[in-house]
């Protein structure tokens, strides 16, 4: 698992330099700002295109094939892509932490737990979408799964929108009056509950569609 981490890594380590050029704007952008949610951004285009990316490189090396002849089991191979991406996530997720705090330190006006808040629900959206594109990116490849991610991502945008139109004192649904603040609560809670499920149906997938994979 170790030599497949450092493999992932050696393959990325050429992009991550680029993501430092990003951070360094980003940082600026949101300290000019004076906001947060431009920084934590970085979570989810990191996230994103780190995951497409690792899969295009593979195909451009010729690395399936090369694999099937270590001794290593599909399933072992999918394992370290999927943990790679995460601690990728956290990775990125606390470098934006200190980007905060270091904009906190240097022109304050950092709402702390608000901030930390936001950047809970972006790295939850980051890990959804990522569990929702490996098994496609598997099954169809890179390019159609960016199909799948634009619509995806149009579908999510237009509900935040439709939830950001939501008057302060809540919505009428079917008869019942609803608070936009519960609405987002219970949502957030059940995200966090499909991420834990949908971790396992995600994983079991991809490493079912790999394993029939024929290089």
């Amino acid at each position: 698992m170790i030599g497949l981490l450092k493999k992932e890594y050696y393959l990325m380590e050429g992009q991550m330099k680029s993501w430092l050029i990003v951070a360094v704007f980003c940082f600026f952008y949101s300290y000019f700002m004076n906001a947060d949610s431009f920084l934590f951004m970085l979570i989810i285009l990191i996230g994103i295109m780190s995951t497409m990316t690792v899969f295009s490189l593979d195909k451009a090396c010729g690395w399936d094939t090369y694999a099937i002849s270590l001794p290593l089991t599909r399933k072992e191979i999918v394992e370290a892509r999927y943990l790679f991406a995460f601690l990728i996530d956290i990775g990125v997720s606390l470098a934006c932490c200190l980007l905060m705090l270091l904009r906190g330190l240097i022109k304050g006006g950092v709402n702390l737990p608000e901030s930390l808040h936001s950047l809970f629900q972006i790295l939850l959206v980051t890990i959804l979408m990522q569990l929702l594109l490996f098994p496609v990116i598997y099954k169809l490849g890179v390019e159609k799964a960016r199909f799948v991610y634009m619509a995806v991502f149009i579908c999510l945008s237009l509900g935040v929108l439709g939830l950001s139109q939501l008057d302060d004192n809540g919505a009428v649904l079917a008869g019942i009056r609803i608070n936009a603040e519960k609405i987002m609560q219970y949502g957030e809670a059940a995200a966090v509950i499909l991420a834990a499920a949908g971790l396992f149906l995600s994983l079991w997938l991809s490493v079912h569609i790999y394993e029939k994979q024929e290089f």
